[in-house]
């Protein structure tokens, strides 16, 4: 297995670009996330700032892993629809200029009955994203949302016409009650990113997400897993919540690797 390549996802920095960059390198990344719809916008970015942002990671030895397009509706919500669209492909085509190959983003809850309206508007809308991935060369990868295997095989089944991705979070699968061990299974030749966090149900049934190692991901077996399916992208450490996200971010990379290296 090629050695493991570790990101930082910038938003859960909350600073500017420039300070995220020396942060992220003073974590132990060797990438950076950048969330291209709040936080890199690309229509404000000109061919300088892209040359000047490119040569301000090579001087923190940071590569660019992915770009994360985040939004506030699903894609198979009506309400401007065609806005979101237009957006995420529009962070395609930036991601393939600066030369990512991956941008990750939920979509919503996938509908449980594939005769729904809404699955078939959301089956729609991926393959318009997914024809549009072959033309630009960057793909599209799914962050899931309580979405169980077979919800998403269902998906991908009906997404034909071009690559769709999966962005593999075991926290957000674990507090979905679902398994991540399982879902990597079945889906290991999609998974195009790992999201390096961890979460755990309490006694309530709810997810929490906690710091790396206190929860309920059973990273040694993913991690070996990883490795037999020759995963060749990015881990990119994330922390939604809690008061020191910089240092979890920072312990997640360090603990990912000392669980790696077998010590």
């Amino acid at each position: 297995m090629p050695a493991l390549r570790f990101a930082a996802a910038t938003r859960h920095f909350k600073q500017p670009i420039r300070q995220s960059i020396d942060t992220a390198a003073a974590i132990g990344a060797t990438g950076v996330q950048f969330d291209v719809r709040n936080e890199l916008k690309p229509s404000e970015l000109s061919e300088t700032g892209r040359r000047h942002l490119k040569r301000q990671l090579g001087e923190q030895r940071l590569e660019l892993a992915s770009f994360e397009y985040p939004t506030r509706r699903a894609f198979h919500d009506k309400a401007q629809l065609d806005a979101r669209i237009a957006g995420l492909k529009g962070a395609l085509e930036f991601a393939y200029s600066m030369g990512v190959t991956v941008v990750v983003g939920r979509v919503g809850r996938i509908p449980d009955d594939p005769d729904l309206p809404a699955f078939k508007l959301l089956c729609d809308v991926l393959n318009d994203i997914a024809r549009h991935s072959n033309k630009v060369g960057a793909t599209f990868a799914i962050t899931p949302t309580n979405d169980s295997v077979d919800g998403l095989r269902n998906l991908f089944e009906h997404v034909t016409d071009g690559p769709i991705g999966l962005n593999l979070d075991p926290a957000g699968l674990i507090m979905s009650d679902c398994d991540p061990v399982e879902t990597y299974r079945a889906f290991y030749d999609r998974v195009l990113s790992v999201q390096i966090r961890d979460g755990l149900r309490d006694v309530d049934g709810q997810g929490v997400e906690v710091p790396l190692g206190r929860g309920e991901v059973v990273w040694d077996e993913l991690l070996a897993l990883l490795e037999e399916g020759s995963f060749r992208g990015w881990l990119v450490a994330t922390r939604s919540s809690g008061d020191e996200r910089i240092n979890d971010m920072a312990r997640a990379i360090r603990y990912i690797r000392t669980v790696a290296s077998g010590e």
